[in-house]
């Protein structure tokens, strides 16, 4: 049975998408809380930039966005508006929720948004048939006409790289911070002077390491030369000149601990 799309106007406001059957609607048609979904990719054939917002109980809704920039905008701000419910569950005072529309924030003492205000919906489609629990939300704007949508991967690459950018899996789960996002937040999070060295300690080591890993690459560089000529050996002197400074110093130091070796050696014999 081939589903229906319908076209629909949604704000975003914290984490709640308010729904519109129309953009000059005053109040909303229903609403969704984002933060008990997850955002996942989906198997839709016939039509691009499509994502899927899933329940563990109710049935998921299914968004269809006109371009790849809506889809990236929109996919970003759903995991941004998930991230800080979650961050805001962590903390003590409650802080006033972030509204999102393509312009303005609506007037925050209205409970609902009222779609009659100055902000413009960015539009896309819903999926009828799979949003029957609870209206169904997808980021709406002024209307226009919809050019046909063929089916292509570039949606499923944004969405994917958006859901990294904001810390989730393709199943809309929480994934373990990177690297440098640790990095950035390790000193505000560990107040431990001990651990603190400790890890100061072994930046420092896997910062030397990865500085000579870079010497011994540019070393390999030069002995892999099959017809190395004078000039390329002094391009790559030019190029390396502290590490070039460096050898000379060490093969000199080698040198004179060999020399006076050999002195103490003549001067021990009878």
């Amino acid at each position: 049975m081939a589903q229906k799309w319908k076209r629909c106007w949604v704000v975003l406001k914290g984490h709640t998408l308010y729904w519109y059957n129309h953009p000059n609607d005053e109040r909303a048609a229903g609403l969704i809380n984002v933060a008990t979904y997850n955002l996942e990719s989906t198997r839709e054939q016939k039509k691009k930039y499509v994502f899927q917002l899933c329940h563990q109980t109710y049935k998921p809704f299914v968004f269809a966005a006109e371009t790849l920039a809506d889809l990236s905008m929109w996919v970003s701000h759903l995991v941004t508006a998930k991230t800080k419910h979650t961050l805001a569950q962590q903390a003590v005072p409650d802080k006033e929720e972030d509204c999102y529309s393509e312009t303005e924030a609506e007037d925050p003492d209205d409970e609902a948004p009222r779609h009659g205000s100055d902000s413009a919906r960015k539009r896309l489609q819903n999926s009828p048939e799979k949003a029957q629990l609870s209206p169904g939300c997808s980021p709406q704007g002024s209307p226009r006409p919809c050019s046909p949508l063929e089916p292509g991967g570039e949606g499923l690459e944004s969405l994917a790289r958006c859901l990294r950018q904001g810390g989730l899996s393709l199943t809309g789960q929480r994934r373990l911070r990177t690297q440098e996002q640790c990095r950035k937040s390790f000193l505000r999070r560990n107040r431990n002077p001990h651990i603190n060295e400790r890890v100061h300690a072994v930046r420092a080591l896997q910062s030397t390491l990865k500085a000579k890993l870079a010497e011994l690459q540019a070393l390999e560089q030069l002995l892999g030369e099959a017809a190395l000529t004078s000039d390329t050996f002094r391009r790559w002197k030019e190029e390396h000149q502290e590490l070039y400074q460096e050898l000379r110093e060490g093969w000199a130091g080698q040198q004179g601990r060999g020399g006076a070796g050999e002195q103490r050696g003549e001067a021990a014999e009878p």
